[in-house]
């Protein structure tokens, strides 16, 4: 019979210490207002013959706290204004690698572990300098006694939106089980330095770790003629539901509270390019039509452009049921009059052969005889006085197979057959099966699924969801086969995998083995007893437990909790 054990460590303390570090660490946020927030100040190079860490040159003398030098309040909508009196400037040196740049020692580590967090840090770089800025954190595993606090965990990149102004750059970060960010570095351009012949300084400020994908700042998408806010002025009109017909029905429930709902996050049409969708908006009310946007070029507007009263080539006004006495198939229309039997029903629009698979915003709206997607604003048929209505929801355009992959350490997630994920695409909408193979001596935690489209870019790209992630724990995979049927609903897009093995074993299906505990005592200078030995130093109490049913495999187990540090 195989021998089976299970050995579970005792870091129970500084796991629930690692849980409340990242709200505790960040709660100041690094403003750089105050030399408090931070440690200290540096700078920091990967390249191990770096001039900077061989002593040749002092980083010291590339970093250094200014005076913000763009305070001024921005009069374009969205555009960041950063009222800070202090910022971190950084020269750029050609003499460093691409990853060259500020290091910010923390006061105070932050754990990541697998579940994926957002650091925000504005930006600052001179116009021409758009190049790519990345992320590294530095720290170590604190269950690795050896490891060095300055190992690089994680390395995340970003771009620049706009040059010579202050953005907000969102990077997702995740690390393994158990690691402790000691200090982060800012690396303001990822170009490589070979040919530059002169030196450049970036700007940081107002760093901060928080559970938000979404820019603190960013340009406003999608403009509406009233506020988001708006409530209804009207109770006799209303309306209360859109309905898809294209790739099946869709119903999607609008809530009448709001002459405005943004649905971008709870609703998504599916389609393929070349073909038809029609939507049906049930409303309450009489004497208004229907118009369906769609953001092909995704630059957070919708641009209608219409000829001989019919959509043209490319015009993000795709269907109306009435616009200047003609509805989009440039059919004569008497009124405006569009509500039959409690629905307006526009036209079917084609999704235009060609188009990429991705996401897209759709807006919907229910309005006065207008192309303007921010709603009628005219004084005497504004949409609000006229009940009117405007409902932004998501199209995914899909292909009929999508991409699947896995990219993890110390095992692999296979197909059911044992083959590699990436051997064959699979069929759009369809559940698939996985199965978990960790390497010898290791064992897995579950996996991180993330599924959409454009996956190494932003979450979010003009408020329009991307992506997602979800992390799905071992106690949903099947205990005998180590397999998972992925849901449906997650193969919309891309899907990528990160198998997630930890050190230890994984019992074969239907073998057991005797059970063995063992209590630890603490006495009173806080020394922890097992069997009449010292094993750590530490506060509180732990206990152990693991599978095994030779003599052999349980003194193993002892001897490695007697190396353990509480």
């Amino acid at each position: 019979m195989k021998t089976n054990y299970r050995f579970f460590t005792f870091h129970f303390l500084l796991f629930i210490v690692c849980a409340l570090l990242p709200s505790l660490a960040f709660a100041q946020r690094v403003t750089f207002e105050s030399t408090e927030e931070y440690r200290s100040l540096g700078a920091y190079d990967t390249w191990e013959q770096s001039p900077f860490r061989t002593g040749v040159l002092n980083g010291s003398n590339y970093v250094a706290l200014v005076a913000n030098p763009d305070m001024e309040e921005k009069d374009a909508p969205g555009v960041a204004t950063n009222a800070s009196e202090n910022v971190l400037a950084v020269q750029r040196s050609r003499y460093g690698s691409n990853t060259f740049g500020a290091r910010i020692d923390l006061n105070e580590p932050f754990c990541l572990g697998t579940s994926k967090r957002y650091v925000h840090v504005l930006v600052n770089k001179p116009v021409g300098e758009g190049g790519v800025v990345m992320l590294i954190g530095l720290g170590k595993r604190h269950d690795w006694e050896g490891q060095k606090p300055e190992t690089e965990q994680f390395w995340v990149t970003a771009s620049l939106s706009t040059q010579g102004q202050w953005n907000d750059l969102v990077f997702p970060v995740t690390t393994n089980e158990s690691v402790d960010i000691h200090s982060l570095v800012v690396v303001p351009d990822l170009a490589s330095p070979h040919l530059r012949t002169s030196d450049f300084v970036a700007y940081i400020d107002d760093i901060e770790l928080n559970d938000s994908p979404r820019p603190r700042y960013q340009v406003i998408n999608y403009p509406l003629n009233f506020d988001s806010n708006q409530k209804p002025t009207r109770t006799d009109r209303a309306l209360t539901k859109l309905t898809f017909m294209g790739e099946g029905v869709k119903d999607v429930t609008v809530p009448t509270t709001t002459v405005y709902n943004n649905l971008t996050e709870t609703a998504m049409v599916f389609a393929k390019a070349g073909s038809d969708v029609t939507v049906k908006m049930t409303y309450r009310g009489a004497w208004m039509s229907g118009y369906v946007y769609v953001d092909w070029n995704n630059d957070g507007q919708f641009t209608p452009v219409i000829e001989d009263h019919k959509p043209a080539e490319g015009s993000e006004l795709v269907s109306y049921t009435f616009l200047s006495g003609y509805n989009s198939n440039g059919a004569s229309q008497a009124n405006g009059n569009s509500v039959v039997d409690g629905a307006i029903t526009c036209p079917a629009f084609t999704i235009p052969e060609g188009t990429q698979p991705g996401v897209y915003r759709i807006r919907l709206k229910v309005d006065w005889d207008n192309a303007d997607a921010g709603g009628n604003d005219n004084a005497n048929n504004l949409l609000t006085a006229n009940g009117g209505a405007v409902v932004d929801v998501l199209l995914n355009v899909h292909e009929d197979n999508v991409s699947i992959s896995a990219n993890q350490l110390n095992g692999d997630v296979l197909t059911p057959e044992s083959a590699a994920l990436s051997d064959a695409p699979i069929a759009f909408g369809q559940s698939v099966k996985i199965k978990m193979a960790p390497a010898p001596d290791f064992t897995y935690t579950g996996i991180v699924l993330t599924h959409g489209y454009n996956l190494d870019g932003p979450e979010y790209v003009r408020d329009n969801r991307q992506y997602k992630s979800v992390t799905i724990p071992a106690s949903s995979f099947d205990k005998a086969t180590h397999e998972y049927t992925i849901p449906a609903a997650y193969i919309d897009g891309e899907v990528r995998i990160e198998g997630l093995f930890t050190p230890g074993s994984t019992p074969d299906p239907g073998e057991g083995g005797d059970t063995c505990t063992v209590t630890y005592k603490k006495n009173v200078d806080g020394t922890f007893y097992q069997g009449g030995s010292a094993v750590a130093l530490g506060q509180g109490w732990a206990a152990a437990e693991w599978f095994s049913s030779d003599s052999y495999h349980i003194k193993q187990c002892q001897q490695r909790l007697q190396h353990h540090k509480f």
